[in-house]
């Protein structure tokens, strides 16, 4: 009797055996003769019927009967894989392939066998095909459950990920990826991720996952993070995730990311916006207490006070609504100039030209603006202006780096006498401009007052 197909030898019968009490499927042995042209089965389990429709007998008979139940779309793959396996002498072949069921119908088959060389050079494959199909539908239904989770997530604009612990495998979703300046192909790992983020966050990071880790099963962690994408974008991440356990052993962890680049950025905004504002209001209340201060020590009267004061605040509250309405940003000098000169008659006032071409900084352009009003109010009173055939040239003038210069020159008004009297003029010229870094330097001229002021501008 041919060994391979005797019960009492320590291959098929036992094996058989163990397939068959398990029910793990149908065992078979398959003989490649050693030219590897051919082959036959020299076992099959009677679980062949139920699995396949076709009886062991037949099967022995004809090996075509069980491999022509696998789908033609399987077909060549799988003839492929199985003569790459006996011409490199694999010692293991496996294969998942859909094969036609006792029914017609297309179910999953999982072939896997193992290689044993026989005395004359023959090979001898002992094998095991199992039914997979609920396997495969699970898992199937298992991924488009995840596509849908995905989907749903992507949705909100979150990426989503999951990291297995026990295999350390990291899988991102495309969105997750995008966020990481990552192309959807890009291969991803833990060392990957890490790599990417910012140094200084990095620690921190390890310890909010190690105490998420370490703590109760199915812990949940968040945090916030940069990153530096590939491109050496600079960006602020969000992310949320959760330890799942098994068998009360952290087996994986699962969560999302929100790219927080812009939250951030908004907050920054806003914290600089809330810093500048606390910043011009003290700046406002200093000076708004100088010039009362000033104001009141040179008033004759009380309605001559409440007239200049108001005059002078005007000049200001001028100033702060055309920074306002710009939204904080610079505003133009020659609109500053209107603004400030409109009340003592623009027609006396020559502002060339390049005026337009300079932009004030709105931390300055209220001191200016005072400034513009302080020598136009000195101009009518003591001034070029105090005479129906004075005027007021403006025009600008070089300076340094970041910096203008407008140079203010009056003519066609009386001799100028310098006074050693130091009022509120006096001291706006010194002090208007000096504490953005700017200065006025005034002339006494008797042919006509003239100051140049100067500046910083926008960049």
């Amino acid at each position: 009797m041919d060994p391979l197909l005797d019960s009492s030898a320590s291959g098929p019968a036992s094996f058989a055996q163990v397939a068959e009490a398990l029910g793990l499927g149908m065992a078979y042995q398959l003989l490649v003769p050693p030219d590897g042209v051919g082959r036959r089965f020299t076992y099959v389990s009677p679980a062949c019927l139920a699995l396949t429709g076709v009886s062991a007998e037949a099967a022995l008979a004809d090996p075509a009967r069980l491999y022509d139940l696998v789908l033609p779309e399987h077909a060549e793959a799988f003839a492929v894989a199985e003569a790459d396996a006996i011409a490199r002498g694999a010692e293991r072949f496996e294969i998942e392939v859909e094969m036609y069921g006792p029914d017609g119908r297309r179910c999953w088959r999982r072939i896997a066998s193992a290689r044993r060389m026989l005395a004359d050079g023959s090979t001898l494959w002992d094998g095991l095909l199992s039914d997979i199909t609920e396997a495969r539908r699970t898992a199937e239904e298992l991924q488009d459950q995840r596509r849908r989770v995905e989907v749903a997530v992507e949705a909100t604009g979150l990426g989503f990920w999951q990291w297995d612990l026990r295999t350390g495998e990291l899988a991102w979703s495309e969105r997750n990826r995008a966020l990481f300046g990552l192309a959807p192909d890009a291969p991803v790992s833990i060392e990957i991720y890490l790599s990417m983020i910012h140094p200084d966050d990095l620690d921190r990071c390890r310890e909010i996952y190690r105490a998420a880790r370490n703590g109760p099963q199915g812990a949940d962690f968040s945090m916030e993070y940069r990153v530096v994408a590939p491109n050496g974008q600079l960006r602020w991440m969000l992310t949320r995730g959760r330890v799942v356990c098994e068998h009360g052993e952290p087996a994986m962890v699962v969560g999302t990311t929100l790219d927080n680049t812009e939250r951030r950025e908004a907050e920054e905004r806003r914290s600089l916006v809330i810093g500048e504002l606390a910043h011009r209001a003290k700046n406002g209340l200093q000076v708004m207490a100088a010039i009362i201060a000033e104001t009141a020590r040179n008033a004759e009267s009380v309605e001559r006070f409440e007239d200049v004061l108001l005059a002078r605040i005007d000049a200001m509250a001028q100033a702060n609504d055309l920074v306002t309405a710009s939204g904080g940003r610079p505003v133009r000098l020659s609109q500053l100039a209107e603004r400030a000169l409109t009340p003592f008659g623009l027609g006396r006032f020559d502002l060339k030209p390049d005026i337009a071409e300079v932009t004030v900084r709105g931390d300055v352009a209220g001191g200016l603006a005072l400034l513009l009003h302080e020598m136009a109010t000195n101009a009518v009173k003591y001034g070029a202006l105090s005479r129906p055939e004075g005027w007021v040239t403006l025009q600008t003038e070089g300076a340094g780096p970041g910096m203008a210069a407008l140079n203010w020159r009056e003519q066609g008004g009386p001799p100028v006498r310098p006074s050693n009297r130091q009022g509120f003029g006096s001291r706006l010229l010194q002090a208007a401009l000096r504490q953005h870094g700017g200065r006025v330097e005034p002339t006494f001229e008797p042919e006509g007052f003239s100051a140049r002021m100067e500046f910083r501008v926008a960049g």
